[in-house]
């Protein structure tokens, strides 16, 4: 899918999500929700922890982040969060890109972006798990589950934004695609109800992260990347 070292497509899409006021202002939204989250989940005594070893704080934290993490990477993707200075698939194949350059880069730029808003969060995450008196040890599959289904999600988005060329039209997908993920996959059979990101999570908050789920979300972004891939190839041999 053309080269990853130095590509340019990625450089530029982190070069205008670091300095679009847009992204800033989902941060701090990103950021006030967490810590309002933490913060409300302190023990009356702020100076000691809670004796309790509820999870109920930090797997509200995780919850919330799977959702925004998940929602600001495809939104990104689809375009329906217009980053200033970052140009879409579409646009790009008229520069001296190939397919395969664009579509690395902007899945990519998407990794790099959700590794980023995990590390801005982590440092409340563990606030969240210390007060909760819960071992520290589960923050790493946590933040491996919920990279990979934001990931495999904002690919979902890419795809869109190449089949799509109607705006009203892509976010109407968008839109539509977040819904059955987050809602409609709680129907399912109680065996692969673990594809629902809020059920994934709190099962890897709780010890037990549903590997059958991540394969299922990266596998998902694979094949969305290569289909994107693909169209865009078509598009530019025309």
């Amino acid at each position: 899918m053309g080269p990853v070292r130095g590509n340019a497509v990625l450089r530029g899409d982190l070069r205008a999500r670091s300095g679009s006021r847009k992204v800033w202002i989902l941060q701090a939204v990103y950021l006030g929700v967490l810590g309002a989250l933490v913060f409300l989940g302190l023990p009356p005594e702020l100076g000691r922890f809670a004796e309790s070893h509820e999870t109920s704080l930090y797997i509200a934290v995780v919850w919330v982040q799977v959702v925004l993490v998940t929602y600001c990477a495809s939104a990104c993707l689809v375009q329906e969060i217009a980053v200033e200075g970052e140009k879409g698939p579409g646009d790009l194949l008229f520069a001296p890109f190939s397919p395969g350059t664009i579509i690395a880069g902007k899945s990519l730029a998407s990794l790099v972006t959700i590794a980023f808003w995990l590390a801005l969060g982590a440092p409340l995450l563990v606030l969240a798990t210390a007060i909760r008196q819960i071992p520290a040890g589960v923050l790493l599959p946590v933040a491996a589950l919920i990279a990979v289904v934001a990931w495999g999600i904002a690919q979902i988005g890419l795809l869109y934004n190449v089949l799509f060329e109607a705006e009203f039209s892509r976010i109407l997908a968008h839109w539509t695609t977040l819904i059955a993920v987050f809602v409609g996959t709680d129907a399912l059979p109680p065996a692969v109800r673990a594809l629902n990101p809020i059920v994934a999570t709190t099962a890897a908050a709780n010890g037990t992260p549903p590997v059958a789920a991540m394969g299922a979300y990266a596998a998902l972004g694979i094949l969305c990347a290569l289909w994107a891939h693909e169209r865009l190839r078509r598009v530019a041999a025309a």
